[in-house]
């Protein structure tokens, strides 16, 4: 299978072999995975779209949900005509594959890879692994109104807040910043209470496709646990945990996300 030549606006699409389909995570868009295209030497087809809302890509007609954008996934899907594809969801993108799975089962899927993200965002008191500083619904909502009410404060935290500590004077942060500040500030804020409000425990639990969740070592996002109730919870799961690496592990550390995604993916 052969990726095409031109790809639309908004999509990479390199490679053949075994479809590799990367999702990327909230207010950033597809550039963040451009360390992953050394897959396409490996045996892959590398696609990687940005999601309506973000780089090239704009929201349109598609609501600015969670289920919106896993419709623009199933779309995807179906007119690449991809079959025994593998996805790799970082954060909000890993939302998105589960929320095209819950609604529209596993029929194109083989696999599928959360990067260190939680099945729930919010944290409840059945529910402490949700994002590390503890917020519950009620608080993520409302950051949701002061992120809308001052975009240009929030995208430098939100930039550092994806890599390990130490890294906020580094030009990939600066770079971050700067593509996150020209998302839409009323879009982002939509997509956002949209995630925070998804729950999908259930989802994971009932997965007919094999699970592999990836932590980063040095996530300022999500504790490691995470990616280990997500093995456990998975029928068919495990998880692998990226040394060197914050939330963005596929930036920090691509030649060990490589790997796992790579043995993952020829495992099915």
């Amino acid at each position: 299978m052969t990726g095409p030549s031109s790809p639309g606006p908004g999509l990479t699409d390199i490679g053949a072999g075994r479809p590799l389909v990367f999702l990327h995570g909230w207010s950033v868009d597809r550039s963040f995975f451009a360390g992953q295209a050394a897959l396409a030497d490996e045996g892959f087809r590398v696609l990687v779209p940005d999601l309506p809302g973000h780089g090239d890509r704009p929201l349109g007609s598609t609501p600015a949900t969670m289920a919106g954008l896993a419709d623009a996934l199933g779309d995807l899907l179906d007119e690449a005509a991809l079959d025994g594809a593998v996805l790799v969801g970082w954060s909000m993108g890993a939302t998105v594959a589960l929320d095209h799975l819950a609604r529209r089962g596993t029929g194109r899927i083989a696999g599928l890879v959360i990067v260190d993200m939680s099945p729930k965002v919010a944290n409840a008191p059945d529910w402490p692994h949700g994002l590390a500083g503890g917020q519950d619904l009620d608080a993520a909502l409302q950051a949701a109104d002061r992120m809308e009410r001052d975009w240009p404060l929030y995208a430098p935290r939100i930039a550092r807040a994806m890599f390990a500590a130490g890294e906020e004077a580094s030009p990939r942060v600066a770079g971050a910043a700067a593509g996150i500040a020209a998302r839409d500030p009323a879009v982002m804020a939509a997509l956002w209470r949209s995630l925070v409000r998804a729950d999908h425990r259930g989802t994971v639990a009932a997965l007919a496709v094999p699970v592999l969740a990836v932590a980063g070592a040095d996530s300022q996002l999500y504790s490691p646990a995470v990616s280990r109730w997500l093995a456990a919870t998975a029928p068919d799961g495990r998880s692998v945990t990226i040394a060197a690496a914050g939330h963005a592990p596929h930036v920090e550390n691509p030649a060990a996300f490589n790997d796992a995604v790579a043995r993952f993916a020829r495992g099915l």
